[in-house]
């Protein structure tokens, strides 16, 4: 019987030494494995043969593969929700004045018939601005790199095309309605995503401003966000 152990003992440990073998505990020796008689070489083969020991890597135990509670994480988000564009209720003085402030956001779509010439950032880089100034100036109808007419396009449309900032800068065409000294049709340079630009405006049908309580519920949407992004500064 003896001689049965030593042989099923120096089969396994031969058998373990020709593979590449982790020792966990930093305590245990070679000696200790090859040992027939070592406690460390039974647990060690009923750990690879068996899996009565389960060794974790530290720092990774069984929840790694957990799911995430939704429910938890839906209750997270609202609450970061709720403090990003808060709840709070603006008196009606403020949202009155937040209207006034910007009046222009909330007016109804205007129509515009107008020329657009363009410079392309893409062409001009940097110096897109000054070529735009340096044509504007020259005293004859502008040319650009393109030229564009519209016919009742709304205001709506040309944000399509150049951006809110650029409609935003037509808007100011109707507190400036003598435009360019030497040629009275042009306006610019605007700005936009695509380049810089010259107009010449020939019509405008503006669109008209709703009553407060029309846009009433946008207007505090709107007034919770703006609070939002002053707590951020």
């Amino acid at each position: 019987m003896l001689l049965l152990s030593l042989v099923i003992a120096v089969s396994a440990a031969a058998y373990w030494l020709t593979r590449p073998i982790t020792v966990t505990d930093p305590a245990l020796s070679l000696d200790a494995l090859t040992n027939a008689d070592s406690e460390a070489l039974q647990e060690l083969i009923n750990s690879q043969l068996l899996g009565d020991s389960i060794v974790e890597v530290p720092g990774i135990g069984a929840d790694i593969d957990s799911t995430t509670d939704s429910s938890a994480m839906q209750a997270k988000l609202a609450g970061l929700t709720k403090n990003v564009t808060t709840q709070k209720q603006p008196s009606s003085t403020e949202i009155e004045v937040f209207y006034q402030l910007n009046k222009q956001r909330y007016r109804n779509p205007s129509k515009f018939w107008l020329e657009v010439i363009s410079f392309a950032t893409a062409k001009h880089g940097g110096q897109v601005f000054q070529m735009a100034e340096q044509s504007l100036n020259a005293g004859q109808a502008p040319v650009g790199d393109r030229s564009d007419q519209y016919a009742a396009i709304s205001s709506v449309e040309l944000e399509t095309v150049y951006g809110q900032s650029f409609v935003d800068s037509l808007m100011v065409i109707e507190q400036d309605p003598l435009g360019n000294a030497a040629l009275p049709c042009w306006y610019g340079p605007i700005s936009s995503s695509l380049g810089a630009h010259l107009v010449c405006v020939d019509r405008i049908v503006w669109g008209d401003y709703p009553p407060l309580d029309e846009v009433e519920h946008q207007l505090i949407n709107d007034w919770r966000f703006s609070i939002s992004q002053e707590a951020f500064r």
